[in-house]
């Protein structure tokens, strides 16, 4: 565990995104949770020693960031409103036999926690569209909507502490998931970020970083871009375009980051959602 600020801890070695937590003199907020089931177990213990856990607040929707949501049950769950759509879609295969017969070979610690009647799906239950300020104690909250990585991606941002978390609208020298993004969306998304009067940004995955490293990851999504507009305008297919060769580290030279290695084809996820979204804009 990490701790970025005063009152600032996350946690940049669990399998998946950085689950975060902010101390207040009323509560704990938690940003994002565990995605294997005995971290955000333990995660809970660790941020009980500062006292009870007041909300939740999920940046995105992907997996690593929300699995871990039922293992705080009775915390509220905070989120932009189009988020509860995408969590209410995970909920089959949250304690499926497809998930646990596969955690018994890559998280074994964890499948006894799968499925338990004490903690049950937990979604958003407190949606907002475009900003929302909590106030906890004498701390501010300001959820903001940044879509870019996911639609309904948002930035936590406390002024109090000189913190903005960001999820994976920064991937902090680890490889960037394209997958589902509109890429001008978040570059919009890097201009106000890059603007937060803030000393530490918390990506959604890799190290802290500060506010310069928006225009570093600009930079990487221009790359992307730049490929497959040249693949658009030769005429590819996407099913051609995803046979093209790719010079991956020219466009990102990063590796995986907190074993997001199984996923599949990445590259060619990230070409075939670059197509068509570049297709839709001609």
């Amino acid at each position: 565990m990490r701790r970025i600020a005063r009152n600032v801890f996350t946690e940049i070695y669990f399998w998946g995104c950085n689950p975060s937590f902010v101390v207040t003199d009323d509560g704990v907020v938690m940003i994002d949770t565990p995605q294997q089931p005995i971290d955000a177990v333990r995660w809970r213990e660790r941020m009980l020693e500062h006292g009870p856990i007041r909300h939740l607040i999920n940046t995105e929707p992907h997996q690593d960031h929300v699995l871990g949501n039922a293992y705080y049950p009775g915390v509220e769950v905070i989120a932009q409103a189009g988020l509860r759509s995408r969590y209410d879609e995970l909920v089959p295969m949250m304690a499926s036999a497809e998930r646990i017969e596969r955690m018994r070979r890559t998280d074994p610690d964890s499948v006894w926690l799968v499925g338990h009647p004490s903690y049950p799906p937990n979604p958003p239950v407190r949606p907002f569209t475009d900003e929302l300020t909590l106030r906890v104690g004498s701390h501010t909250f300001h959820c903001i909507h940044l879509p870019g990585h996911t639609k309904p991606q948002t930035a936590v941002h406390v002024p109090e502490e000189g913190v903005v978390f960001i999820g994976d609208n920064i991937f902090h020298e680890c490889k960037t998931f394209v997958q589902e993004a509109d890429p001008w969306e978040w570059l919009a998304a890097l201009e106000r970020i890059e603007r937060f009067d803030v000393e530490v940004i918390v990506p959604g995955h890799g190290e802290p970083c500060d506010r310069g490293y928006a225009r570093r990851q600009a930079e990487i999504l221009h790359s992307w871009v730049g490929v497959v507009e040249r693949f658009v305008e030769r005429g590819l297919t996407a099913d051609e375009a995803v046979r093209e060769p790719l010079d991956v580290p020219a466009i990102d030279p990063y590796p995986i980051g907190q074993r997001l290695f199984d996923f599949g084809d990445l590259d060619g996820m990230n070409v075939r959602n670059l197509h068509a979204r570049i297709l839709a804009r001609r």
